[in-house]
């Protein structure tokens, strides 16, 4: 009797051993993270530089200014009785693109208000506009440059013409506001992905789950 418990107990034993022991391998997928190096792209503003401004009243006098600072005159300029203003951009980035001058309050004003304008101190801009009778012109010029090009930008195109009982006005101001390009650039992200490991399982184990 004792023999047979003892045999029972050694094929309990066995049997527990052959079960729970780490006998099986299988594989399992689990998601992992990696880094990886994205390409993307940038908008980034052309380069440039102004290299002069004036106006029709001051073209006789940039004429050798113009020279050594690198620049000719348009072969058509904006003659008196007309008046304009001139912007001188280079391109100073290595590739073309546009840029816009954006100008505002190229114009004209009544003449004998003009001249004494000095007089009305007090007045409210408003008030001040009214007085001088002001036309005013606004817009945009664009300039098409390859890179290291030089463009004028004459503002208004063809100018505004100044009759005889005014006198030109230019109280705005003007933006040069560049082009753009694409640049490509490069940045490390974190990205997943599925990997296939392995393990060993018991084989109880792999008969309840794997089979």
């Amino acid at each position: 009797m004792k023999t047979g418990i003892a045999i029972g107990a050694v094929i309990v034993v066995a049997a527990l051993v052959v079960c729970l022991a780490p006998l099986k391998e299988v594989a399992y997928a689990v998601t992992v993270d990696y880094q990886d190096t994205e390409t993307y792209y940038e908008s980034e503003s052309l380069e440039y530089r102004q290299l002069d401004s004036f106006t029709t009243e001051a073209i006789d006098d940039v004429q050798g200014r113009a020279t050594m600072v690198g620049y000719d005159l348009p072969d058509e300029i904006v003659a008196w009785p007309s008046f304009a203003v001139y912007v001188v951009v280079q391109n100073l980035d290595n590739a073309a693109g546009a840029f816009e001058v954006r100008y505002t309050c190229v114009g004209t004003a009544d003449r004998a208000v003009a001249e004494d304008r000095q007089l009305w101190g007090q007045s409210t801009p408003a008030e001040y506009e009214e007085l001088l009778d002001i036309h005013c012109y606004t817009g945009t010029v664009e300039l098409q440059l390859q890179p290291l090009e030089v463009g004028i930008a004459i503002c208004p195109q063809g100018g505004v013409l100044v009759s005889s009982n005014r006198v030109a006005w230019w109280s705005g101001g003007y933006d040069v506001i560049p082009g753009t390009r694409a640049v490509e650039k490069q940045r490390t992200v974190t990205r997943q992905r599925q990997e296939t490991r392995y393990k060993k399982v018991t084989l109880l184990d792999h008969l309840l789950h794997y089979s």
